[in-house]
């Protein structure tokens, strides 16, 4: 076969090139969309759909105060394919966002503290799309704080680091981190577009101006103002404005102890400049109605003192300080003070009200208070109502689990004991005792005087544990619970010691060992209980419920599985049992 070759005209050439030529790159111009109101935390500035082709998609968005912005894309890059979202002000330069490398695929979230003002963003696409892209003005959403772990526990809970918080969605549920000393990873944490802020424990302008130099930070938190101090307010009010012309960039955020009629002096001479407040807004369980809790309000009152007097624009100058004070504690600092009230609810009915009333329209923050006296379940929860409310901007509930909690009866035997069954080892060796402060100056219950005052007596006999059982009623089969108590030697309670009683939930549940735990904690002295510290002892057991009832058993023997109960401590030992509170748990992911 012979093979001859022509020279190819000119023009076949160029008509060849051009039709080889990959396209022109598309510039598209979306239409503005007006905000969406989602709740009173979070906007929606801008949501789009299937941005495809070669090219870049532009829009321009306006954001109404200087705050933050979270950007979320779905988006899905091929072999040599990229996606990158940048966002620019009128007249400034260019700031990358979010990027995409060859073969991506995955949802992206971003977080950016941004000026008031108009921006471009510009979606720019190569061999690539985007399923999906949202802007959302959200608020403030403060940890605090870093380091911080629960700090009367000597086992069972794990470190609050940055592995902890990262594993159960925290991290990615914040914008900003308090902190006391700094941390490790301060600045890569920076770099991602999120923010440390410092927490300054004292006053006058040496001290705030220093504070805002620590670690470079992005600013500092105040603890704290109450009335008690206000004979210092019109002085420090010209302090932090001192404080602000020096550092005009970063955030100063003041706690506030206090009513808006006592804090006036302070509050407004500096309400119109760019400073946040943090009502402390540290509330404990009651024994009230799920719907008389509601109607009465967790910090409505509070923000319209302020509102209807002197500062009409405090929500969106407000960080909600949430206290998250919950299990055994030093002093008084735990809000779950009964055993049948769902703290986890009683936080949600607070998160929910600053979501969904009218006097907390566009607040300015939320953040919890603190890291270092909550309860790690507790703990796992908070990160889960600050996606629910202050990412995906939800007005609907995340649980619908009520506030009372009736899997058990009589649970801090208040009732003498009424719904248990006794066995007692002999006659006489369990009863209800009562001893005044119990509850609080032991136990640590932020609570009215008498509360935890009961519980159950028991001595131990040589050849037969005491027992009390109870039937556990209404639970879901396939879901988890805790059981949790509370003991403590009657002849000795300064003394550190386990003490061995069993706490056995029956078939046909299933008991997840690797989430049960018995632990020492200290409280302080009081004069009460011989002005020494007091060591009580917590006890956490969790099963997966495989009936709708299941047989709780009490005892002042340790059972064990190989060899059933058996007297593994002092015969004649006294023990104290209350606290016994059953709910549903919140598994770790």
């Amino acid at each position: 076969m012979t093979v001859t070759s022509k020279p190819i005209p000119a023009l076949a050439v160029a008509l060849l090139a051009l039709e080889c030529a990959p396209a022109a790159a598309q510039a598209i111009e979306h239409p503005p969309q007006a905000p969406r109101v989602l709740n009173n935390f979070v906007t929606e500035v801008l949501l789009a759909h299937d941005l495809k082709g070669d090219g870049t998609h532009r829009f321009s968005i306006d954001n109404p105060r200087r705050g933050w912005l979270l950007f979320r894309t779905h988006g899905l890059a091929g072999r040599l394919g990229e996606i990158r979202l940048l966002i620019s002000p009128e007249d400034g330069a260019e700031q990358l966002v979010i990027e995409y490398g060859r073969g991506d695929r995955r949802t992206i979230e971003q977080m950016r503290f941004l000026d008031q003002g108009r921006y471009t963003v510009q979606v720019r696409l190569k061999d690539a799309e985007v399923s999906s892209l949202e802007i959302r003005l959200i608020p403030i959403i403060n940890y605090e704080r870093f380091h911080g772990s629960f700090q009367q526990m000597l086992g069972g809970y794990p470190e609050y680091d940055r592995e902890f918080l990262t594993r159960c969605g925290m991290l990615d549920s914040i914008n900003t981190i308090g902190t006391y000393d700094g941390f490790k990873w301060l600045k890569e944490w920076q770099n991602t577009g999120k923010h440390a802020i410092r927490i300054a424990g004292g006053h006058g302008f040496d001290f705030w101006n220093g504070c805002m130099n620590s670690y470079g930070v992005n600013g500092i938190i105040i603890d704290e103002f109450y009335p008690g101090i206000s004979k210092n307010f019109p002085g420090w009010a010209e302090d932090l404005k001192r404080v602000k012309q020096n550092h005009p960039r970063s955030l100063c955020i003041l706690y506030l102890a206090g009513a808006a009629k006592e804090l006036r002096p302070l509050i407004e001479p500096l309400k119109d400049l760019d400073f946040y407040i943090a009502p402390e807004e540290q509330v404990y369980e009651t024994r009230v109605t799920e719907q008389e809790l509601i109607e009465k309000g967790f910090s409505r009152k509070w923000i319209s003192g302020f509102r209807d007097s002197y500062f009409p624009g405090v929500s969106p100058r407000t960080v909600h300080s949430v206290g998250i004070y919950s299990g055994p504690s030093p002093s008084k600092y735990n809000d779950d003070v009964y055993p049948d009230r769902s703290w986890k609810v009683h936080r949600e009915l607070h998160v929910h009200e600053l979501a969904t009333d009218p006097v907390h329209e566009g607040a300015g923050g939320i953040e919890i208070y603190q890291s270092t006296m909550c309860d790690e379940e507790y703990l796992r929860w908070m990160a889960k109502l600050f996606r629910h409310y202050c990412i995906e901007g939800s007005r609907e509930r995340l649980t619908k689990d009520p506030y009372v909690l009736n899997h058990l009866e009589n649970p801090d035997f208040e009732q003498d004991l009424e719904g248990w069954t006794v066995e007692a080892a002999e006659p006489g060796s369990v009863e209800v005792r009562k001893r005044k402060g119990f509850g609080v100056k032991v136990q640590g219950r932020h609570a009215p005087p008498d509360v935890g005052d009961a519980f159950l007596w028991t001595r131990r006999h040589a050849e037969r544990p005491n027992a009390v059982r109870q039937e556990l009623r209404g639970l879901e089969p396939g879901r988890y619970y805790s059981v949790k108590m509370i003991t403590a030697d009657h002849g000795n309670l300064h003394a550190w010691q386990l003490h061995n009683v069993s706490l056995h939930v029956g078939d046909p549940a299933i008991v997840m060992p690797q989430q049960c735990f018995q632990t020492v904690w200290r409280h302080h002295p009081a004069e009460e209980f011989g002005n020494k510290p007091t060591f009580p002892n917590f006890h956490r057991v969790v099963f997966r419920a495989r009936s709708e009832t299941v047989m709780l058993t009490i005892s002042d023997w340790q059972r064990t599985y190989r060899h059933g109960s058996v007297p593994t401590a002092p015969v004649g030992q006294e023990l104290m049992i209350n606290f016994i509170q059953v709910e549903p748990y919140l598994m770790p992911e």
